[in-house]
């Protein structure tokens, strides 16, 4: 998709707002070609797919306790689903272990099970250890044609040798029919493994030479391999992450180089390799088509965050043959499945579900068969659907539970969720070479990703709720969102965080509401606070600067992006109501700040030596009030997502517990950075409809769950909860495994439920919330330069930024 200027933009909107009026809240149905059912009423005959779940423990012992074990199919029938299990049964905790001669196949889990596809029972197991041995590994397995055919690597630690073997398995009987060395490949490695109808293709990189080699090892269905060197010398490539089928006999190469994707035909009898034209393959989304799955006719499938698509190479299309949300299944247990198997009314899906608990080392995984077959008419007949836009598709357990409540209970509305607009459409991320850089490429993309959701949202083709698009402050506005603070209701603060919900509205206005969010802003030592207790002013940063940081700043950005680092932060003393003042004694301080303080310029990447600096590390073993300090440093700039992060900080931070704002004109607490957000579109279909939806996310359960995944949420019940479960994890086995190694048992910190009081009394700190208005920023960095490098006065550069960027918010109406 080409990137939209800010004047087109300006044009578009401008023209936008004169047809409008005509689009908004339209109740009947309509018919899309954006990827967009909303508004469309569900018939009888809207697919509709039914599901059967089934978990199974293939392979797996129920009498022995687990290490780790890992299962992935490998293939289906008409009947059964082929399994690889792989891992480690726990070994003995017993001191007196003879480690040396301990016979690690007793231990070792490596399993073929055949599975009924329609029950879960396991129909017949082998044990791959006394094939493989001990120190054997299953790289890769298939079943074709009845049998298994896997890959196995093993390095004799005696002889310090590698071997690989091919071997090929009756899975049924459970009997070794052949076994291959392929130990002359040794010089390489064989990445990744294609079926291509009746061939293969395996792909080996060879990394012996200067640069990597990579060769196509081709067998035909006559067994016979031909293996052809891949070459371009215009290209340096990367990978080769996807083969597709073409037709019987030709296959295209996607393969990754620094010139972003490359395309080869491969001939597939011949093994004839010619370079294609990337521009025929500008309608296939290559990097959502990560394993692409050929079905018995030959058509290619792949799974995507919001379903599974068909690759049409005759029509040059690649289209949503099944969404997820025709069915009743939990969106979030299908983000990790495999496409198994594909026929003309069903989808057979399998992989393995974690329900990792980030308190815990366990990590607990079923592997499950999720067979969906399509049902003969649809159960939610009648209803309209809304469209739930969620970034890059994705939505966690709990809110795809609330979406499955919702559809269920409301009798008119039905939710489907899509991710039809990409922020990576519009970004450019080549030639990144500083923070500076890193940040011009993503206020790009969030300009131009905002503005297409703004034009479509005026014109009434936008979504009916989004999710997670807070950081769009461009969008917070009467034209595009819906104030949600009547809906949502008054809200107790010694319930929730209210200063969290009240940091996130603009002009009185709660356009998105936080539900997940970071805490940024610099972890220290408490006692290096300003006179705030949570902040600094300018003044007293340049003292911490100076001093405590012995002048490294720990915000690493070059004069301008600084600069608009430092404007958000403060954003609501510059905008009020749609009027945009840069005139303010505020302004002038950060300005002044910026241009005495800061390098004109972010250091380059490839001008650091090390990832860390560690001339702002105070003296190791030394105390500070009852925190022991290491070798680490006094101070960071941080992005706290979450307990665990908080509790980690504080070690590499020197013991420091505090996370203070960034320099400021009155010396203001950290920010709130949203990562889970809901607004609803001022065009929505019903917005009562959509902020039932949005009152469920608020609901004790919904909290308590994201809190427990280590997440910081509204609910402060829920938010001490998950604080104190993250507390008894770092005090007990979760030091010894995360921190421990690094730091030793010596210098352990006990935690406690101050810790808790005193990440709470943190997120109390917070008073401004990190929603960006790009095209405002962008007009900051393109003029602040002028007086940052002595060209103009300030006041000259104000009325021009203060001029072009009160056109822009007068054009959004």
């Amino acid at each position: 998709m080409k990137k939209i200027s800010l004047k087109a933009v300006s044009i578009l909107l401008a023209a936008s707002v004169m047809t409008s009026l005509a689009a908004c809240r339209k109740e009947e149905s309509n018919i899309r070609n954006d990827g967009s059912n909303s508004g469309q009423k569900i018939t009888s005959d809207t697919p509709w797919y039914n599901s059967n779940v089934i978990e199974v423990k293939a392979g797996i012992d129920p009498g022995r306790k687990i290490e780790y074990a890992n299962s992935r199919a490998v293939g289906a029938d008409d009947k059964n689903v082929i399994v690889y299990t792989g891992g480690l049964y726990k070994t003995p905790d017993d001191n007196n272990v003879d480690w040396e001669n301990l016979d690690y196949s007793d231990y070792m889990l490596a399993t073929i099970s055949v599975v009924d596809r329609k029950t879960g029972a396991t129909v017949k197991d082998m044990d791959l250890v006394p094939v493989i041995g001990n120190e054997g590994h299953v790289d890769s397995a298939r079943y074709e044609n009845g049998q298994v055919i896997a890959m196995v690597s093993s390095f004799d630690t005696a002889t310090f040798e590698q071997t690989y073997k091919e071997l090929t398995i009756d899975p049924f009987s459970g009997k070794l029919i052949d076994s291959k060395d392929l130990s002359g490949n040794e010089s390489g490695d064989i990445y990744h493994s294609f079926t291509i109808g009746n061939y293969r293709v395996d792909t080996e990189i060879d990394w012996s030479g200067r640069t990597a080699s990579y060769f196509l090892h081709i067998t035909k269905p006559d067994g016979e391999t031909r293996t052809v060197e891949l070459k371009d010398d215009t290209s340096d490539l990367y990978d080769i992450p996807v083969i597709i089928s073409k037709n019987d006999t030709s296959a295209l190469l996607s393969v990754t180089s620094d010139k972003g994707y490359v395309y080869y035909g491969l001939d597939l009898e011949t093994g004839n390799i010619t370079k294609e034209d990337a521009k025929d393959y500008e309608w296939l989304d290559i990097e959502r088509c990560y394993s692409p799955f050929t079905g018995k006719d030959g058509s290619i499938f792949f799974a995507e965050p919001t379903g599974i698509s068909r690759i049409d190479f005759s029509n040059k299309t690649c289209g949503l043959v099944f969404n997820y949300s025709w069915s009743n299944i939990n969106r979030s247990l299908l983000e990790n499945m495999d496409i198994i198997d594909v026929s003309e009314d069903s989808f057979l899906l399998c992989g393995d579900i974690y329900r990792k608990n980030p308190y815990s080392l366990s990590e607990n995984s079923t592997f499950t068969i999720i067979d969906f077959t399509r049902a003969d008419k649809n159960p939610n007949a009648g209803k309209q659907i809304l469209e739930l836009f969620s970034l890059y598709g994705y939505t966690d357990d709990k809110i795809s539970d609330a979406i499955l409540k919702f559809n269920e209970t409301n009798g008119k509305y039905f939710i489907e969720v899509t991710d039809r607009y990409s922020q990576f459409d519009y970004a450019d991320y080549s030639d990144l070479n500083s923070d500076d850089d890193f940040q011009k490429a993503e206020l790009n993309a969030d300009a131009a990703m905002s503005s297409q959701l703004a034009i479509d949202i005026l014109n009434g083709q936008g979504p009916d709720i989004l999710m997670n698009c807070s950081s769009y402050g461009q969008l917070n506005n009467d034209s595009y969102l819906v104030d949600l603070t009547s809906h949502i209701g008054s809200l107790d603060p010694d319930k929730y965080f209210t200063n969290v919900v009240d940091s996130a509205k603009v002009d009185g206005k709660l356009y998105n509401l936080p539900l997940c969010y970071e805490v940024d802003g610099i972890h220290t030592d408490a006692a290096n606070a300003g006179k705030s207790g949570v902040g600094f002013t300018t003044e007293e940063y340049e003292q911490f600067l100076y001093n405590t940081l012995n002048g490294k700043d720990v915000i690493t950005l070059g004069q301008a992006y600084y600069f608009v680092k430092l404007y958000n932060a403060m954003s609501d003393k510059f905008v009020d109501d749609g009027k945009i003042d840069f005139s303010s004694p505020e302004f002038e301080t950060i300005a002044r700040f910026v241009k005495d303080n800061v390098p004109e310029n972010a250091k380059a990447w490839d001008d650091y030596e090390d990832s860390y600096d560690y001339s702002m590390a105070p003296e190791p073993n030394v105390m500070k009030g009852d925190m022991p300090l290491n070798e680490t440093l006094a101070a960071g700039y941080i992005s706290c997502y979450g307990m665990i992060n908080y509790l980690q900080n504080i070690y590499i931070y020197s013991g420091g517990t505090a996370v203070l704002g960034i320099p400021s004109s009155d010396g203001r607490g950290p920010l709130v950075t949203p990562y889970l957000s809901v607004a609803v579109s001022a065009q929505a279909r019903n917005v009562d409809a959509c902020c039932e939806f949005v009152k469920l996310l608020l609901s004790d359960e919904v909290q308590l769950d994201l809190a427990m995944k280590d997440n910081f949420v509204l609910s402060r019940e829920a938010f001490r909860a998950g604080g104190k479960a993250a507390v008894e994890f770092y005090n007990g086995e979760g030091y010894d495994y995360y921190i421990g190694f690094d730091f030793g048992p010596d210098r352990k910190i006990p935690f406690s439920d101050k810790t808790v009081d005193d990440m709470e009394n943190i997120v109390l700190s917070c008073s401004n919330c990190n929603s960006v208005d790009a095209q405002i920023n962008i007009i900051l960095i393109e003029e602040m330069p002028a007086y940052f490098t002595g060209q103009k006065e300030l006041p000259e550069v104000v009325a021009i930024a203060q001029d072009r960027a009160q056109k822009v918010l007068d054009e959004r109406g």
